[in-house]
């Protein structure tokens, strides 16, 4: 059995083995650092670990998420709804956008002392468009009993699921 002098001096720093035999145990010195991994072909990862654009073929079909989401971007501003629950389905431009939006909207709220009411709302009507493949634009009229609003939305197949890359509110 070798003692800890010669495990160390063979280059085995990450077990200590005492000599009495017993069970080899983790030394007290830290991991050394992995290397990083070099991408030696900033396309050819992109291709692999980037985003997919699909083909409308692929997709569901976007009526059922433009009816949930119109509504819910509307709730979000109005404050009675958490932007994270929309996160799955919307661009990481668009999400940053309608967060710091929501963020505004709440602090004039509370400047003013008002505490958020949850809207009914409903989707009145919807109009599609694809300009091209796996694109759809779209305008979605949600109805308050006060006010109707206008959501349009463009949704792109990306990673095979439709995603939001561009919102508006009139």
């Amino acid at each position: 059995m070798k003692g800890n002098k010669e495990s160390a001096a063979q280059g085995n720093n990450d077990v200590e083995k005492p000599a009495d035999g017993a069970e080899p145990r983790k030394s007290e010195t830290t991991p050394r650092p992995r290397k990083a991994r070099a991408v030696k072909n900033p396309l050819e990862e992109a291709d692999y670990f980037g985003e997919q654009y699909c083909k409308r073929e692929d997709l569901d079909s976007p009526d059922t998420l433009l009816r949930m989401l119109a509504p819910a971007v509307v709730e979000v501003i109005a404050g009675v709804r958490n932007i994270s629950q929309l996160a799955a389905h919307l661009s990481e431009d668009v999400y940053g956008r309608l967060r710091d939006r929501s963020v505004k909207v709440a602090q004039e709220r509370a400047k003013r002392g008002e505490t958020p009411l949850a809207p009914k709302l409903r989707v009145a009507n919807m109009m599609n468009q694809e300009p091209r493949d796996g694109v759809v634009e779209s305008v979605v009229l949600v109805q308050s009993p006060t006010r109707t609003r206008a959501v349009t939305i463009r949704l792109e197949g990306i990673n095979r699921r439709w995603r939001a890359t561009s919102v508006s509110v009139i």
